[in-house]
């Protein structure tokens, strides 16, 4: 008893498609549709793919030269019948080995893309520091200038000359130990609540007197303002500027002049007053300030303790659930990631260089500071 195998498919005979059913026997192809129909003896069948990505599989016979039959059906190719004739079975392997060989290659460029796109993103910090460097000092500066323009026009500031002193005796024994040339750093105090800092490209810091008033020595003051000056002389503001502007935009301006992207940055400088520092970007003003502190020979505890009053006060805050203004002034804790685990990280820095050695004394009233600023 002969099983016969079946195919949908389709077939044209000169300007006419017919759809229709491939049927099978072991020597014999019949396509039919309707009244129409034609057939192929198997020993002299040509097999070939074609159409879009070799989805078409089409069969012609040069006995029948009017007709083509083709159709969707894959499973065609594995067809015993098929197959048991030699000169198919080479046709249908080629056909095989060709899909096989166009897999590998769609393969190979899905992996070649996943790389290429997983080499840019590798590449992008790489390329931003890079491109940072090449920025001028000069738009540096016009970038942190028209930054400060937009917060003079919403906060207050501290104008008084012996707090400025006082904060001298802090900032001088600090900035003085700070071996680079780019940048000439201005600290300004503004009148805000908030227990918070922050610094913008080009050398400007900004302490607000929340943050001062919650301070208990001069040293965790001074833990704050190197983490902020870390923050400007590994230029964070700016390269977090560069790296919104796409991984493109940054190849071209790292091979062509980066003195357009450095316009481009001065004209979104209002960007910098709503992004936040990446965790990575926080761990490097750790890493850099706290060397600041040591090179000069203030006690780097002070911003460990600086840090721990702050996580304090915010869990007071949670426990009471209550709106106070000290829970509602601890943003330097929203825009800086001040968790446990980084205070114990600080806390292992301080052991794994403890040595014994003498930190100055920061010579100036705490409490008159304070008063001058509140």
């Amino acid at each position: 008893m002969t099983y016969l195998h079946y195919y949908k498919a389709s077939a044209f005979e000169q300007n006419n498609r017919f759809l229709g059913e491939i049927t099978l026997d072991k020597n014999t192809l019949y396509f039919k549709s309707g009244d129409n129909r034609v057939t192929f003896p198997l020993n002299t069948l040509m097999i070939k793919a074609g159409g879009a990505n070799d989805k078409m599989i089409f069969l012609t016979h040069v006995s029948y030269p009017a007709w083509t039959v083709c159709t969707t059906d894959h499973k065609l190719l594995k067809d015993s019948y098929l197959n048991s004739h030699s000169k198919i079975a080479e046709q249908t392997a080629k056909i095989k080995q060709g899909k096989s060989r166009a897999f590998m290659i769609l393969a190979f460029i899905l992996v070649l893309c996943a790389a290429s796109l997983y080499g840019l993103f590798v590449l992008k910090e790489p390329l931003v520091k890079a491109l940072a460097k090449r920025i001028p000092p000069a738009w540096e500066q016009k970038l942190g200038e028209a930054a400060f323009l937009q917060i003079k026009a919403e906060k207050g500031f501290v104008d008084n000359d012996r707090a400025g002193q006082i904060l001298k005796k802090i900032t001088t024994p600090l900035f003085s130990k700070i071996s680079q040339k780019r940048y000439s750093f201005k600290v300004h105090i503004a009148r805000d609540p908030a227990v918070n800092a922050f610094a913008l490209p080009g050398g400007i810091i900004i302490l607000n007197t929340g943050l001062i008033g919650s301070a208990a020595t001069p040293e965790e003051i001074a833990g704050v303002l190197a983490h902020e000056t870390a923050h400007v002389t590994l230029q964070h503001g700016t390269r977090q500027l560069i790296s919104s502007v796409g991984i493109f935009a940054l190849l071209q301006a790292f091979f062509g002049d980066a003195t357009g992207l450095a316009a481009v940055l001065v004209d979104n400088s209002a960007l910098l007053l709503t992004r936040k520092y990446s965790r990575g970007y926080e761990q490097e003003a750790d890493d850099i300030g706290w060397s600041y502190l040591e090179k000069a020979s203030i006690n780097p505890q002070g911003m460990i303790d600086f840090f721990k009053l702050l996580l304090k006060k915010q869990n007071e805050s949670k426990a009471e659930k209550a709106i106070s203004n000290i829970g509602n002034s601890l943003n330097f804790l929203s825009t800086h990631p001040t968790t446990t685990l980084r205070i114990e990280y600080l806390q292992n820095l301080l052991k794994k260089n403890e040595k014994i050695r003498e930190y100055i004394q920061l010579d100036l009233n705490l409490q008159e500071f304070q008063d001058l600023t509140g």
